[in-house]
């Protein structure tokens, strides 16, 4: 069955469900685009809504979650507030193209678009994809974006979220759902769920499938500063790539506890965080992980680097990641 459970399990991990967004994401009749104007702020508390993915707008952090909210940062995670979109359904992916364009998905086949770094959001329809869930999205400069998500959806714009095409990915009845789409070493790199692993040589036009290491579900993938790929996901699943591709190693984590969302910080240390309060570090490029947890337990969804420290966002809504409640287990 089409369960939007599955989906948002697939999203934060096997083990994260959603319960709360879950009761709060209605359905709504698709109507003429709209905006919600500037200065239409919620009054709700970061630490108190459910955040699926955080990233940057320039200086500004942007982090969306249930009921279509999207939480804004001015000061480096210290502060946030919170503005509406014009949708009621759970976002799942942010991704800007510079410090004022961007986009966000989300259940129901939401698409939302900003050209003023989040203060307003004008709903996109995206006939192809209602009743179905995005699950991410990515950007790529000059205006290029690519959303993605449950059975097989792909789609891409080229003018920065106005206009969308729907690309068939790999073949006609391909149906997984795609976790999230990279670029990798001149091509874009696609991972999802039953071990989908993909590449475009020709900006998502077109996709051909790439021999998986893996089985089960990858959530997203990264590239070193070494040019190797990683690739994690599904019950501590890490696994490593030093030639595109070509060869897979398979990185032993010691845990069971998925990993959902991963960056390469500016000093090239590679951070995955996880459910439970999974935090797994990697100062060799992905050939090893040294695992911390935090103490709340919560799960993490994503996360942006900051000057001085780690903006977590995922169960416990978004907030700078507290190093000294990390432990080693």
């Amino acid at each position: 069955m089409k369960s939007w459970i599955r989906v948002a399990c697939l999203a934060m991990g096997a083990t994260m469900a959603f319960a709360s967004a879950a009761q709060t994401d209605k359905a709504s009749a698709k109507t003429e685009a709209t905006t919600v104007r500037a200065g239409t702020v919620v009054d709700i508390k970061p630490n108190r809504i459910y955040l699926m993915d955080v990233t940057h707008a320039g200086d500004r952090l942007v982090a969306v979650g249930e009921r279509g909210f999207a939480l804004l940062s001015d000061d480096v995670g210290k502060t946030w507030r919170a503005v509406g979109t014009p949708v009621t359904r759970t976002l799942t992916g942010v991704a800007f193209n510079g410090d004022q364009m961007g986009v966000a998905v989300g259940h129901g086949g939401s698409v939302v678009r900003t050209e003023d770094g989040g203060a307003t959001w004008t709903e996109v329809a995206l006939d192809e994809a209602v009743g179905e869930s995005l699950l991410g999205v990515a950007g790529f400069g000059d205006g290029r974006f690519a959303a993605y998500g449950a059975f097989g959806l792909y789609f891409d714009t080229l003018d920065g979220g106005k206009t969308w095409t729907r690309r068939r990915v790999i073949s006609e009845d391909f149906e997984a759902h795609i976790s999230q789409v990279v670029a990798a070493n001149g091509a874009l790199l696609m991972v999802g769920e039953a071990g989908t692993l993909a590449r475009s040589d020709d900006g998502g036009e077109t996709w051909v499938a790439v021999p998986s290491p893996y089985t089960g579900s990858f959530f997203g993938a990264l590239v070193t500063r070494d040019g190797a790929v990683v690739l994690y996901g599904m019950r501590g699943s890490v696994f490593r790539s030093p030639d595109a591709g070509a060869t897979w190693q398979k990185i032993e984590t010691g845990t069971t506890a998925s990993f959902n969302g991963g960056r390469v910080l500016s000093d090239g240390r590679i951070m995955l965080v996880g459910n439970n309060g999974l935090v797994a570090h990697s100062v060799d490029n992905g050939q090893a992980f040294e695992l911390e947890w935090d103490a709340a337990g919560l799960g993490f969804a994503a996360l942006a680097e900051v000057p001085g420290g780690i903006v977590v966002a995922g169960e416990g809504g978004v907030g700078i990641l507290d190093r000294a409640s990390l432990t080693q287990q």
